[in-house]
């Protein structure tokens, strides 16, 4: 249930930042899959990473990385993670070709034309993506740097 409302607060703010000007959202449409899919190369650079380390650990590293509940639970979370970021990368590059198709249905609500809204709908998607995508990558950022530091720890004590 806290997800929802998160999820639904998310989109009401991208409701109200976007806009239907299309000198305005263009520019998210130009920027947003360049740099969603940069990011997705540096999440997966620094799963690498964390792949490279418990590689090169000793064996009783390996072994306490293997029985560790917060490691199993990192590596299903970061999966799910960057599924979610693929997602939102799809997202980022199909919202601009789907704006420019024509819909059969025709809305107007009070003064506003059926473009407009389709324009302020689609700006408000590309705005939540990007809030969504930029939520992950932060989340994933801080879940590595968190498991390099334990990885170290364990590495360190010998335990």
């Amino acid at each position: 249930m806290k997800n929802a409302i998160i999820v639904f607060i998310l989109f009401l703010f991208a409701l109200l930042a976007s806009s239907a000007d299309a000198a305005s959202y263009s520019l998210i449409e130009k920027s947003l899959p360049l740099v969603l899919g940069a990011s997705l190369g540096g999440v997966l650079a620094c799963t690498s990473i964390v792949v490279s380390v418990l590689s090169a650990s000793s064996k009783t590293t390996k072994q306490k990385a293997r029985g560790s509940d917060s490691f199993t639970k990192f590596i299903t979370s970061l999966e799910s993670d960057v599924k979610i970021l693929v997602i939102c990368l799809f997202f980022a590059v199909a919202l601009p070709y789907m704006r420019t198709l024509d819909y059969p249905i025709s809305v107007e609500v009070w003064d506003y034309s059926s473009e407009f809204l389709k324009n302020k709908l689609f700006s408000a998607a590309q705005i939540f993506v990007a809030f969504v995508a930029f939520s992950v990558i932060y989340e994933i950022v801080s879940v590595v740097v968190s498991v390099l530091r334990n990885m170290m720890q364990m590495h360190d004590t010998g335990n």
